[in-house]
């Protein structure tokens, strides 16, 4: 049977006061979880919401919305109906990418010290072990679920993740509960579905323990991934690497062995918050990225990361957004200007650094490099090329022709973000205008 007391007391000490918030679907999982938390009256409970998040993926989502806005009510529990839409499907998939979307729209509504619920079981668990058996994950993969972790900012608890779904529906039935049975559980073209009607039935009725059996091999998974990951951190330390950096160093990451490399980089991309690549991905980066030539520009991508190298760093970034080199775009004044890719250029009050009044009032525009640029900069005795001074700025050879240049009728008079032109720059004792870009806040 469900021991109720056991979850709530687990959830009371896992939760340590903060608001709770339930991901309902309406199903009979979450369905039994609300009604868990909605009747036991505990004194350090604070249960506080629940939330329906609707994808606009199936032709009765909105009466499903409709169903766990009534079982809210009532319950007299405080619901918040989400409407999404799910994108990146042909790069993520339909279920990597409601999932993705579903925790980012989740996110708005949580602040710091919010707790997210959600309802999976000991037989999801071992189905989503047995998947990522299938697709030949490594320990990271294999340890499924964790009973608490976090996505993104959101810290989320799964309090029923050693309770099987024949004790679940007892206490539905028990307590005669009405849920929603969504028609694409039954699909057998998914593989989810596959596993839960066609192959789980022959799995339990062969090892009637297998669900809590597979639980612990996930747990002794999720333990080797740990050591992996502590692994990790001494390689990190060791060779001097930053996690938060940017980029890694590429001569110091190949005196790893191989197993080690990979191990490096799996936790570096995790870190990063990106998805991480499939074995055969992860090994082209170091093939075809780091043992590449320190002139060559080498790129590995998958879902929607790029890996790229430039002299001896491996960069870390998603897809660089399409960028017009043949815009031009007129200065007024010292107002913003909104540019291409989210960025905004602005303009810095600095004594002894920066343009002077004088050219930033005049008539001026910014470009993008074309080819053949000069400009003598600010202390400097001579002119140099713009490509010269890309590489002594160390700039990466796919970013040069995204920074804005500020042109006087046909001369180069600032580098945005890296140099002003020395005819054009103000004295120590001046104050100058130095032009920076900003991203633009879209949130």
């Amino acid at each position: 049977m469900l021991n109720q007391q056991q979850i709530l007391n687990d959830l009371v000490k896992s939760t340590t006061g903060g608001r709770i918030w339930l991901a309902y679907s309406g199903g009979v999982d979450s369905h039994v979880l609300l009604h868990l938390l909605a009747t036991a009256n505990h004194p350090h409970l604070n249960f506080i919401a629940t939330i329906y998040v609707n994808h606009n993926l199936q032709y009765e989502s909105k009466k499903w919305a409709k169903h766990c806005s009534d079982i809210c009510l009532g319950l007299e529990i405080k619901h918040y109906n989400l409407d999404i839409k799910v994108e990146n499907i042909d790069i993520l998939g339909i279920e990597a990418a409601a999932r993705a979307m579903r925790y980012r729209s989740i996110e708005q509504l949580l602040i710091r010290g919010d707790i997210l619920l959600t309802a999976q079981h000991q037989h999801d668990q071992a189905e989503t072990l047995l998947l990522q058996l299938l697709r030949g994950a490594g320990p990271k993969g294999l340890s499924s679920m964790a009973k608490q972790s976090l996505i993104g900012d959101i810290r989320l608890l799964r309090p029923l993740l050693h309770t099987s779904h024949t004790d679940i529906m007892l206490y539905a039935q028990q307590h005669k509960l009405q849920w929603i049975e969504d028609p694409s559980n039954l699909d057998i073209h998914r593989n989810r579905s596959y596993i839960r009607n066609k192959i789980w039935p022959m799995i339990e009725k062969r090892w009637p323990q297998a669900g809590e059996i597979i639980g612990r091999a996930a747990q002794h998974c999720a333990e080797a991934n740990k050591l992996l990951e502590e692994l990790a951190e001494h390689d990190m330390n060791l060779l001097e690497f930053n996690k938060i950096s940017d980029t890694l160093p590429i001569s110091r990451l190949l005196t790893l062995s191989s197993s080690r490399q990979r191990n490096l980089l799996r936790y570096y991309i995790k870190y990063r918050q990106y998805p991480l690549p499939s074995t055969k991905v992860l090994q082209s980066i170091i093939d075809q990225v780091c043992l590449a030539s320190k002139d060559g520009e080498p790129l590995v991508n998958w879902a929607d990361v790029e890996v790229r190298r430039y002299k001896d760093q491996l960069y870390l970034m998603n897809p660089l957004k399409p960028h017009d080199i043949s815009q031009l775009v007129f200065v007024q004044g010292t107002n913003d200007l909104v540019l291409q890719s989210d960025k905004m250029l602005t303009w810095s009050k600095l004594m002894g650094i920066g343009l002077t009044k004088s050219i930033v009032s005049k008539e001026l525009h910014i470009g993008f490099r074309q080819g053949g640029e000069f400009m003598k900069l600010h202390g400097h005795n001579h002119h140099q090329s713009l490509k010269n001074l890309f590489q002594i700025w160390k700039i990466p050879p796919w970013l040069r022709n995204r920074i804005p240049l500020i042109f006087y009728n046909s001369d180069l008079i600032a580098v945005v973000g890296y140099g002003v032109c020395d005819k054009f720059a103000v004295s120590k004792c001046q104050e100058g205008f130095l032009p920076i870009i900003d991203k633009i806040q879209t949130n």
